[in-house]
């Protein structure tokens, strides 16, 4: 067996309270305590940025994992989103070189996240490929922590 990347599966939820009680009863897993740190997101194809309280919790099973998210802000993570799945995860060992990759492959990218503004992007997520799916590129820098937090249930500041 080996260890693929591709490691969750990102839905955003009007209510997340409500979106933790249905899948936790549906699919029969707990979820994590729940993120609440501001992130940098920025949009680069509209020159937008915006600081949001990010709001996730990880389904405690096995990958892929179920991530929620509140919907927040203006952006990839606004309302506008909810109710679908927004993309598929994966983690990503080298994110200057995928946001160059992205590039030269014509494909659009949604989104950039970052700690804050000032620091390097953690993540990607892409526009819609022609299949209508995005993909999120998380730096495995944060793999050892989000590894730990569904293991335990525990979150801890990863920046």
């Amino acid at each position: 067996m080996f260890t693929a990347p591709y490691y969750h599966i990102g839905i955003v939820v009007r209510n997340f309270e409500e979106a933790v009680d249905h899948y936790s009863s549906v699919l029969d897993v707990k979820f994590t305590e729940p993120t609440d740190n501001v992130l940098c997101i920025e949009n680069p194809q509209m020159q937008q940025t915006e600081n949001i309280k990010v709001v996730v919790s990880y389904s405690r099973s096995r990958p892929p994992y179920l991530e929620l998210i509140q919907a927040a802000g203006n952006g990839i993570f606004s309302e506008k989103n909810a109710g679908q799945i927004l993309y598929l995860g994966v983690w990503e060992p080298d994110i200057e070189s995928r946001i160059d990759k992205l590039k030269q492959q014509g494909t659009g990218i949604d989104a950039l996240i970052r700690p804050e503004c000032d620091k390097p992007a953690t993540g990607i997520i892409t526009a819609p490929d022609k299949m209508g799916i995005r993909i999120e590129y998380l730096s495995t820098s944060l793999r050892l922590a989000t590894e730990a937090w569904v293991l335990t249930g525990k979150y801890r500041t990863m920046r």
